[in-house]
């Protein structure tokens, strides 16, 4: 697909609740990584000590996962929009406890409020999956993450201006009220979003006794689910659930790492969180097109094996080598991501994919709560370069797994 063909034609990808969805997603990205860049960093000033990072992280992810199962079936069930359209206003609110927080319990509540409602999470990728062409489907998502990508820019550059200009307290504060701005523009924005379930006689109305009383009834057809598609959607899930687990646990300790025991300043962590943003926009471009012509699966297992050099140059990175390692990083992780999202949506039918990706993210978040209690006891107690190594040594393995069980099919779900 040319690059044109992106914007007219036939087969054009950027319009309707693709464009929206783009649009939203470049606000988020814009707003949010501005006080993530210094996250973890706020939890402990507001009282939080290195270890609860990683049980405020295990609380947040069960949460997560818990509505998983019923996001993906009311998805399936009742359709996409209303889902995604009510919930992105509860992560909204969710959002002002994290700038009015005087202490680090309330970041933990404004957690699980955000998490609770991210019960739509399989119905925005369900509809995003929809409304992609299957023939360029690869093509939309890396050009969706590249733009998001760009997009993340300036926020490092951002947050380090605001933490310096108005000390770090009110500086994060003021990051996380343009977050929460975001939040309730995207909400809006998203009202315009049209669905795209076909019609099956089902109540389009969503209650919630209604989805308390539906949450046996999903986890059956969660689990049921896999005998319906074919076997590498089952592997991919399992491949998935892993390398995602360790890249979200060993995240949160980036920057603690990097200016508690590499020693570097707040100035240059957001000159690498930048510098990571910036470098790996081209390349995941042209692997994402190349990735329709190509096939998926030597684009997911290259993200994994450059998570390798990315985490043994961090353990022991100056700076210089510090931009290097987060090169590696980023470009690993934007090419997994865009990856197998694409080839979960060829591999799964229309009509399955909110229940297959609700299903996948509980189990994808149930992995996450584990692994962030393993990673903060590891770091804590053991050592801190530890996590980042078996990081690093479990990608041998799991693209050798991918290789070998993991199969593109010959004919693309619509």
């Amino acid at each position: 697909m040319r690059f044109s063909g992106l914007f007219r034609g036939d087969q054009a990808v950027l319009r309707g609740n693709f464009l929206l969805i783009t649009i939203s997603w470049i606000i988020m990205f814009t707003a949010q990584p501005i006080p993530d860049t210094y996250a973890s960093l706020f939890y402990l000033h507001l009282g939080a000590n290195e270890l609860l990072l990683s049980i405020m992280g295990f609380a947040g992810s069960i949460a997560v996962a818990l509505v998983q199962f019923p996001g993906g079936y009311l998805a399936d069930k009742h359709g996409r929009r209303r889902l995604i359209v009510t919930m992105t206003f509860g992560i909204a609110i969710g959002s002002l406890f994290f700038v009015f927080a005087p202490s680090w319990p309330f970041i933990l509540i404004g957690l699980l409020v955000q998490n609770v409602c991210s019960i739509y999470g399989p119905a925005l990728m369900a509809m995003v999956i929809d409304s992609l062409p299957a023939e360029n489907r690869g093509a939309g998502f890396s050009f969706q993450s590249v733009v998001s990508t760009i997009v993340l820019l300036p926020a490092p550059i951002i947050a380090q201006y605001l933490v310096v200009t108005f000390e770090f307290d009110l500086g994060m504060r003021i990051a996380y009220s343009l977050t929460s701005i975001a939040y309730f523009t995207i909400a809006i924005l998203r009202l315009k979003l049209t669905e795209t379930l076909p019609p099956n006689g089902e109540d389009k109305k969503i209650s919630f006794l209604g989805a308390l009383r539906s949450y046996p009834t999903a986890v059956k057809e969660s689990i049921r689910v896999w005998s319906k598609v074919p076997k590498s959607a089952f592997n991919l899930f399992i491949a998935i659930i892993v390398a995602n687990g360790f890249v979200v646990s060993c995240q949160t300790y980036f920057v603690v790492y990097a200016t508690k025991v590499l020693n570097m300043s707040l100035e240059q962590w957001a000159l690498v969180t930048a510098f990571r943003y910036l470098t790996i926009a081209i390349p995941a471009i042209i692997a994402g097109f190349s990735m329709d012509t190509f096939g998926r699966k030597r684009f997911l297992i290259l993200g994994y094996l450059l998570y390798i050099p990315g985490m043994l140059l961090f353990i022991n990175a100056d700076f210089n080598m510090l931009l290097l390692s987060f090169f590696f990083f980023g470009l690993g992780n934007i090419l997994q991501l865009n990856s197998y999202q694409v080839l979960m949506g060829d591999l799964v039918p229309r009509n399955l994919r909110g229940t297959v990706m609700g299903c996948l993210n509980f189990f994808m978040f149930i992995f996450q709560a584990i692994l962030y209690i393993i990673v903060g006891q590891i770091y804590v107690n053991v050592s801190p370069q530890l996590p980042f190594i078996l990081f690093a040594a479990t990608m041998i393995p799991l693209s050798v797994f991918v290789y070998w069980r993991v199969h593109e099919p010959k004919v693309r779900e619509a």
